[in-house]
């Protein structure tokens, strides 16, 4: 049986918090999922050939021709990135570019159902509202329906690099102004961000219900 909604995810982290809202969303829907991790694939940039445009078909040979056919037949897709460098990762973007391959002729992600997950370092740190409305813009772009956009805050690497107290790189200023000791209450976790995660859990159970009414119909 092939999966009604697939989660993507673009970070590299395992088990990230970005992971575990994407994975929150697709068990409130109560329906036939997968999740797939893109740092496990190779999933490269869209190179522009159009090659595609007769068949839907990219051809790239790399893993995006199975996750193609599972977004393809799936009802709803739940994408989640992170923002290095204030804009979506490369992971996820090089994801977003191939999907132009199901778009000629037969737009065959139009009117999918959509959540959105971008977890940031937060705090003020630049990048989150960005990288979410450039996924969001690029599902748009799909034909498919954004039903809501979800923003965590998560963790600096330089929390956990063994430098980031004294690295004059260090995010951890920006991030805790004077106050850049490596401390566990500043770890964030995405089960401890009440609001976030029940909206994640709202928007499970509103996938599930729009996909009801469709099979219905």
């Amino acid at each position: 049986m092939k999966p009604q909604v697939i989660g993507i995810s673009g970070s590299p982290i395992k088990n990230s918090n970005t992971d575990r809202l994407v994975q929150a969303v697709l068990e409130n829907t109560g329906l036939e999922t997968e999740f797939i991790k893109l740092s496990k694939h190779k999933v490269q940039p869209c190179i522009a050939c159009l090659g595609c445009t007769k068949d839907n078909i990219c051809k790239v040979k790399d893993d995006f021709q199975e996750i193609a056919e599972k977004v393809k037949h799936a009802g709803a897709i739940v994408v989640g990135g992170y923002p290095p460098y204030g804009t979506i990762d490369g992971f996820t973007k090089a994801f977003l570019e191939r999907l132009f391959s199901l778009r000629h002729q037969n737009g065959y992600n139009r009117g999918k159902l959509a959540v959105t997950v971008v977890t940031g370092i937060g705090r003020g740190a630049p990048g989150v509202d960005e990288a979410s409305n450039q996924l969001n813009m690029a599902l748009t772009l799909e034909g498919m329906e954004v039903l809501g956009q979800l923003k965590v805050v998560g963790n600096t690497e330089c929390l956990v690099c063994g430098f980031g107290q004294t690295c004059p790189m260090s995010s951890l200023p920006w991030v805790f102004g004077d106050d850049t000791e490596v401390t566990p209450e500043k770890f964030c976790k995405v089960e401890d961000q009440k609001d976030t995660w029940r909206q994640a859990e709202n928007l499970g159970r509103e996938i599930a219900e729009r996909l009801k009414t469709v099979s219905l119909m």
